[in-house]
């Protein structure tokens, strides 16, 4: 019968064989991190230790050939996409706007009727006003910046244009051409609203929007038929109908787009349009009455 040999651990006697295990143990599991250790960037030990097929690369930062992306997008190259926004059957009369609260306006007209601007469809069915954008599929690039300001008038008692477009970050000029004050309030929901007088031959008020939004209607509260709609863009893909219903989105990539039509009164409608290399033409929008 063997004996082991005995030493002293911790203050008994242990077999020595025992003793060099416990060394061995502890040297081993000494030498690795705890599995909720942090390293010096703030990450977690266990996570850098992740078998390298489960890692992701990490997202560039920077877009090669950004320049050259952007010149491509821009208005001044790419196609041009055209139509028109319809209106089938017959439109229904426009309604004259009451502006005997206010002797100045009605003065301002002579004293003749104006016509409500909330659906004027010429005599070949085209829908003025109507708001056509690219809605999805534009590409997030930074796009030249319009060179003047945008502009918004209040002329003959009525907000001039009625329907436009501005870029996010582009500067509004907004001016009072009649001789008598109006106020001019937005209803935004993701912009600072904004609402003040503007009495005549004063200088232009300027504001900017900083953030894409959908349709912002704009308001006078001294005089309540006066209405304009703006939409902010983070692109320029978009067109206002003209008075024959025609709109025209130039410097159109190659891809696939959803193009949307607004108007004030008749609603929405989308499609879907597949850009190539060549101009698009007749792409129309027809509303039912």
């Amino acid at each position: 019968m063997v004996r082991s040999k005995m030493t002293w651990f911790g203050g008994r006697r242990v077999p020595l064989c025992a003793c060099l295990a416990a060394l061995l143990f502890l040297l081993w599991n000494g030498s690795e991190s705890p599995s909720n250790a942090t390293t010096t960037d703030g990450t977690d030990a266990a996570r850098d230790q992740a078998p390298r097929g489960d890692v992701k690369a990490p997202a560039k930062t920077a877009v090669p050939n950004e320049a050259a992306a952007v010149k491509a997008a821009s208005p001044a190259g790419g196609v041009k996409l055209s139509g028109r926004v319809l209106f089938h059957g017959t439109p229904p009369a426009r309604r004259v706007v009451n502006m005997g609260k206010d002797a100045k306006c009605v003065e301002i007209h002579g004293g003749k009727p104006v016509l409500d601007e909330e659906l004027i469809v010429n005599s070949d069915g085209g829908v003025k006003n109507a708001f056509v954008r690219v809605q999805g599929g534009a590409p997030k690039l930074n796009y030249p910046m319009p060179e003047g300001a945008a502009m918004l008038n209040q002329k003959d008692c009525m907000f001039r244009p009625r329907v436009q477009g501005v870029r996010v970050g582009q500067r509004l000029l907004v001016s009072n051409g009649d001789p008598m004050t109006h106020n001019v309030r937005s209803f935004p929901i993701l912009n600072s609203a904004f609402n003040f007088g503007q009495p005549p031959d004063t200088d232009p008020r300027e504001r900017v929007f900083d953030k894409a939004e959908r349709e912002i209607e704009i308001q006078c509260d001294f005089h309540l038929w006066m209405h304009a709609f703006i939409f902010v863009m983070d692109h320029p893909f978009f067109s206002v109908s003209q008075d024959d219903g025609m709109f025209s989105i130039d410097g159109l990539p190659p891809g696939k787009y959803t193009l949307e039509s607004w108007h004030e009164r008749l609603g929405k409608q989308r499609k879907t349009v597949t850009v190539g290399d060549k101009d698009l033409t007749d792409v129309n929008f027809a509303f039912p009455r």
